[in-house]
């Protein structure tokens, strides 16, 4: 029996209530405080029977503040539940709840028959054992997950993917909108049966993006630019993640949703650049490394860009110093998003590394680093960012393993070249030794200055003391 009590609220009136049906030694099964008003206190008592429930109310009214007693067939929360299942239970699409590590919770009818199993085994069930080249864990961890339009194949039927978050409801949306990844608790997955594509469509691969150090900002900046129209040019060095990011835009963006991702491959040399007869009516365009293009291929895609439908998102790459013509240049003048390379985030190297080698070999498999192969590490510059640190990595992994090892030790990693790459010869042709370091010392005691909060901070930075800091600040004429 369930029974609904409209009531003041006021600070104890739950408490009396309850003591009422303890001292009928009645056992509430469950409640819920609300109503359209917040008046209301709901109560399911499962065994209490029809002459207990005229005494319990008769003392119920009694209580100071107890305006109504009445029963009811199901409380608010039995009753939307029962109403979400029906509605599911008609959806003709999978539709399925998991957790952040890829567990179902719950799922339709439609998501049991697509898994090829009774509705009752779902729950449980880990997401990898239907998707297995999707890493859902990893992506539901990543701080920029897909939301849109992500190709997968289940049984051999091809389905588009669709993400909406869970959020807990003490803490922020979602870590682009200023929370903690942590407040992700778990997503609603949607499956809509894939039509026949494109031929000119090539689904982007799904990748982690990695939010650490550095690449956090990155982040943030790709999702508040990944919902709107204008187009986007992604600049980089070589291997600092350009495809992915341009990756991510396609599916965070809701053009995906209803579109394809279409992509332009620049190659060197005159007339090289072909372009459709007409654009796609939705999607996304995808055009990889504008920079290698020459100048009259880049004149005509500037042309023909201005002719792109409204439900198409244009996406452009480049190197970080590539060379893009005027018109060209305008056309992404709007919104660009700046990569940071690898060697100036040398404190997260170890996560990178970490992230690499899971994404690679598992979350299980995956050997880990010892504290001397990590500072190695640290040391280079890492002049293809992530895709030579990830081969670097690889080489290291196979020798550990044919020795049989669970760890990466200094004696599995290949020889590194001890050159380092910024273009000193250039600039400092002219000066002595004193002079260019002397000149490197400012520059770099003026980054800091402008970074850190104090000079302490500075010290602490460098692995200096704080006296040495003062003293450098006051030979170059630099203040705090």
């Amino acid at each position: 029996m369930r029974v609904e009590i409209t009531c003041e609220n006021r600070v104890g009136i739950l408490h009396e209530i309850m003591q009422i049906f303890a001292e009928f030694r009645i056992n509430v099964a469950s409640g819920e405080l609300g109503g359209d008003s917040g008046d209301k206190v709901y109560l399911s008592a499962p065994v209490m029977l029809a002459t207990q429930y005229q005494a319990i109310e008769k003392s119920l009214g009694r209580v100071p503040g107890v305006r109504r007693v009445r029963r009811i067939a199901l409380i608010p929360s039995e009753r939307r539940h029962f109403e979400l299942d029906i509605l599911l239970r008609h959806v003709a699409s999978p539709v399925l709840s998991v957790e952040r590590e890829g567990r179902v919770v719950a799922a339709n009818l439609a998501a049991a028959r697509a898994f090829g199993v009774s509705l009752d085994r779902v729950p449980g069930l880990q997401l990898q054992r239907f998707l297995p080249l999707l890493q859902v864990a990893e992506l539901l961890r990543d701080f920029s997950v897909p939301r849109y339009g992500v190709p997968v194949v289940v049984r051999g039927r091809a389905y588009r993917l669709e993400w909406s978050p869970i959020t807990l409801a003490d803490s922020p949306a979602l870590a682009g909108e200023g929370g903690a990844v942590e407040s992700l608790a778990g997503a609603v997955l949607t499956l809509e049966p894939q039509e026949a594509a494109d031929a000119l469509s090539e689904p982007p691969p799904i990748a982690a993006l990695w939010d650490f150090d550095l690449r956090r900002e990155s982040c943030l900046q790709l999702q508040e630019m990944a919902a709107l129209q204008t187009p986007l040019l992604i600049r980089g060095e070589r291997g600092s993640g350009k495809s992915t990011f341009a990756a991510a835009v396609h599916y965070l963006s809701p053009f995906a949703a209803g579109g394809d991702c279409f992509r332009l491959q620049c190659a060197a040399g005159s007339n090289a650049l072909k372009l459709p007869h007409s654009w796609p009516a939705r999607g996304t365009l995808v055009i990889e490394d504008l920079e290698q293009h020459v100048a009259d291929d880049q004149v005509r895609l500037a042309r023909a860009l201005q002719v792109t439908p409204p439900g198409l998102r244009v996406v452009a790459t480049v190197a970080q110093r590539g060379e893009i013509a005027p018109a060209l240049l305008q056309r992404f003048s709007n919104l660009v998003l700046n990569l940071p390379s690898l060697r100036i985030m040398r404190p997260s190297l170890g996560r990178f590394a970490a992230a690499l080698l899971r994404a690679e070999f598992g979350a299980r498999d995956a050997p880990e680093l010892d504290a001397g192969t990590l500072a190695q590490i640290q040391g280079h510059d890492w002049p293809d960012n992530f895709t030579g640190l990830r081969d670097y990595l690889l080489v290291a992994a196979q020798r550990c393993r044919r020795r049989a090892g669970a760890m990466i030790e200094c004696g599995d990693l290949p020889e590194l070249s001890a050159q380092a790459l910024p273009p000193w010869l250039g600039w400092s042709r002219g000066l002595d030794y004193r002079q260019i370091m002397a000149k490197v010392e400012r520059a770099l005691m003026e980054e800091l200055l402008a970074e850190c909060r104090s000079t302490r901070e500075m010290a602490k930075r460098l692995g200096i003391s704080h006296t040495a800091v003062a003293n450098k600040l006051r030979k170059y004429g630099l203040s705090t």
